[in-house]
């Protein structure tokens, strides 16, 4: 069981170092998303999806580790989460401080991680709708004939799909 401890600690903590170097990223993130720089998020993109990757692999290998605890502890009939295991290490208090405070760690790490990506999320929304507006007003400038008494005054209110340039036209 002590082996198992080390390497569901030593994982725990590799995963926070994973998390925690995220959130500079996320940070990076925002003022790229505010200033408008493709090139920059996709390479910060990029980084994070090689974060992404390594973390699932510690995340299948802490599964694998409380599975085999599980095993160890006979709890076959339901899963063993980090909480109940640290209820479980009272004979072993500096464990058990370990634990909690890896716990405690993961848990303020990943809260500051959503609240950034929250921001950021909100950011690509309202960058998302300046650029729908921009479109629209646009498409709309493009593909609105308009009323300039011509020949065709009577086609009023046609769409089309050619940009017209709104002149006056004095020889109709």
């Amino acid at each position: 069981m002590a082996g198992l401890m080390d390497e569901l600690i030593a994982t725990l903590k590799s995963e926070l170092q994973i998390y925690t170097d995220l959130i500079p990223l996320a940070d990076q993130k925002s003022a790229v998303i505010i200033e408008n720089d493709t090139k920059r998020l996709s390479d910060i993109t990029e980084k994070e999806q090689l974060a992404i990757e390594k973390l699932k692999g510690l995340e299948k290998k802490r599964a694998g580790i409380m599975s085999n605890m599980k095993v160890v502890l006979n709890k076959r009939n339901s899963e063993l989460k980090l909480e109940e295991l640290i209820g479980l290490m009272d004979n072993q208090p500096e464990v058990k401080k370990q634990l909690i405070e890896l716990k405690n760690a993961l848990r303020e790490t990943l809260n500051s991680l959503k609240t950034i990506n929250d921001r950021n999320t909100g950011f690509i929304k309202e960058s998302l709708e300046i650029s729908e507006y921009h479109l629209n007003m646009i498409r709309s400038s493009r593909s609105y004939i308009g009323n300039n008494y011509t020949r065709k005054a009577g086609q009023f209110g046609q769409f089309d799909t050619m940009m017209t340039v709104r002149t006056f036209d004095a020889k109709n």
